[in-house]
């Protein structure tokens, strides 16, 4: 059972939503709380603290409520943030849009359960079994259940923090099934057991363009073979004078998967939309917060002079560093050339890029 030691609590998460496409997180009962936050969220070694939040609400005469944007089910974390024993108020289950979620406080066990949709249910079943039956329901269910969605929820619950090969088989079986997932792409995330590699690993975030448009990181770099993160400002003369460089790059590589997230550095957004409109016309992503060096996007890259720049992988290993002038394209021609040089041999060798076989007379 999934407990939290939170005296007199009572928290449901309603999923009844006019639209499939997200989640409303709804919570009462928390008046001796009131004026502490409660958050929503999924652990992901990407992010700075281990932990992406989806949501955080204040909690006002003891409810607070969260609307969050969610079109696949998620093992996520709910916390109550109140002070020094915050560590302590969190529980976990599986949410899925269109079903319905509560916590509810079990005044027997002294412990809060929570009781979820289909999902949950089944995988819970599954933990709740004692010592190792546990694992084997979990891997009866990712190995041999119909539904493709339960199979990678099991395996989420199972994942280890070693590579498994049967485990890493699934996985990629799956990634046939479902295509785009987040919970393989932290699966994907959680087999990089080198130190060197989680070091590389990309940090994400989520700002505003000039348009008041979110961009967020994650997504572009999935999106893409490769993607430059780059630190500028106005009023930063390098960093204008990395601009054609940065064009000549992006003309002849963006049709191949290339894609730049601009971070701008500015405190003034009138300097920064001018730069970027009227000066430069920039034509990639650029985002900012408008908090210049005091900004915490800049402070987990622990970026302290501009340029400064990131070129990162589909799976978010960086690859490049302040890459200034002809070296972009250079390192962009290079790496291009070294994923064609790949599939040309997994072809030859009968594999396709996944690595399954090709039928001969099949191509």
């Amino acid at each position: 059972m999934k407990k939290l030691l939170l005296l007199g609590a009572f928290f449901t998460a309603a999923a009844a939503l006019a639209s499939e496409d997200g989640i409303t997180v709804r919570a009462n009962g928390l008046d001796q709380f009131d004026g502490e936050l409660i958050e929503i969220g999924y652990s992901d070694p990407r992010t700075d603290a281990g932990f992406e939040v989806l949501g955080i609400a204040v909690i006002q005469d003891g409810e607070a409520t969260m609307e969050i944007p969610l079109s696949e089910p998620l093992l996520i974390e709910l916390n109550l943030l109140a002070g020094e024993s915050a560590d302590e108020f969190r529980v976990s289950g599986i949410v899925e849009p269109g079903g319905e979620h509560e916590v509810l406080w079990d005044s027997a066990a002294a412990a809060l359960d929570f009781n979820g949709g289909h999902y949950d249910d089944l995988i819970s079943s599954a933990l709740d079994e004692p010592g190792e039956a546990a694992t084997e329901s979990l891997r009866s269910i990712y190995l041999n259940y119909e539904d493709p969605v339960a199979r990678l929820l099991a395996l989420r619950a199972a994942w280890q923090d070693g590579e498994d090969e049967e485990q890493v088989k699934v996985m990629e079986e799956l990634e046939s099934l479902l295509g785009e997932n987040m919970t393989l792409r932290l699966l994907k995330v959680f087999t990089a057991t080198r130190v060197e590699e989680l070091a590389e690993a990309i940090r994400d975030f989520t700002a505003l363009d000039l348009e008041g448009e979110e961009v967020r990181l994650f997504d572009v770099v999935s999106e893409n073979n490769y993607t430059l993160v780059e630190f500028w400002a106005s009023w930063c003369g390098p960093c204008i004078a990395e601009i054609p460089h940065l064009k000549a790059a992006y003309q002849r590589f963006n049709a191949q998967g290339f894609e730049i997230v601009a971070f701008n550095l500015d405190d003034d957004r009138e300097a920064w939309r001018k730069a970027s409109e009227e000066d430069y016309n920039i034509e990639w992503l650029n985002v900012s917060d408008e908090l210049a060096f005091e900004s915490p996007v800049a402070e987990m890259y622990r970026v302290n002079a501009i340029p400064a720049s990131f070129l990162v992988r589909n799976d978010g290993v960086t690859v490049g560093r302040n890459l200034r002038g002809k070296n972009l394209e250079l390192r962009i021609e290079k790496l291009l050339e070294e994923d064609a040089g790949k599939e040309e041999a997994s072809e030859k060798h009968g594999r396709n890029v996944a690595g399954e076989p090709v039928d001969a007379g099949n191509p």
